[in-house]
């Protein structure tokens, strides 16, 4: 499941963009302005932004601008959505639709976007993967392996902070999931006792 950040000022169409992507199997993060946008996305580094331009506090434009300039946001990609910029305009983000458009168009990107973004992703170290030998190099190889799977508690837990407990169970066990993998790197590192 991907966290996706939708923000649009207006409730009915940050409501429906939300249904949507919540339909197609993920979490939502929902933003009622472009200030409110940027700090939700520093707070739960999603994996796609679908932002409108025209919002109040901060345009979605100038919302892209600041993802890029974010070192932890920079490779996130943006969808934005806008009735006053034209076509071909927007080269900061990921995609550009034009309002008006069909949820199926909007649907169909969105689930693009997101596939491309999964295919980028640097694959996760195998925790299943035999330690070197040398006490230095195990400790090397720990560090390693536990920094996807600690990457992945931390994220998860800042959605659990989300005011929305929707997917909650689900969290926790992908958390417990992810803590499991760290204590089986560590019991492989660990010296057994005799």
């Amino acid at each position: 499941m991907s966290v996706v950040l939708v923000a649009d000022d207006e409730p009915a169409v940050l409501d429906a963009l939300s249904q949507v992507v919540e339909d197609l199997g993920h979490q939502v993060v929902r933003a009622h302005d472009g200030r409110e946008a940027l700090q939700l996305a520093r707070a739960q580094k999603p994996h796609l932004v679908v932002t409108d331009h025209m919002m109040p506090r901060l345009s979605g434009l100038d919302l892209v601008r600041q993802l890029r300039e974010d070192d932890g946001l920079r490779d996130v990609p943006v969808l934005l959505l806008s009735a006053a910029l034209p076509l071909g305009s927007v080269s900061e983000a990921k995609a550009f639709l034009p309002k008006p458009f069909e949820l199926s168009e909007f649907e169909e990107l969105v689930s693009t976007l997101l596939a491309e973004s999964k295919a980028k992703a640097p694959p996760v170290a195998d925790v299943r993967a035999e330690p070197p030998a040398g006490a230095e190099d195990q400790l090397h190889w720990l560090t390693r392996q536990v920094a996807g799977p600690l990457a992945e508690i931390r994220d998860r837990l800042g959605l659990l902070q989300l005011p929305s407990s929707e997917g909650m169970r689900h969290q926790v066990k992908e958390i417990e999931r992810a803590l499991g993998e760290v204590e089986r790197a560590v019991r492989q590192v660990a010296p057994t006792k005799h």
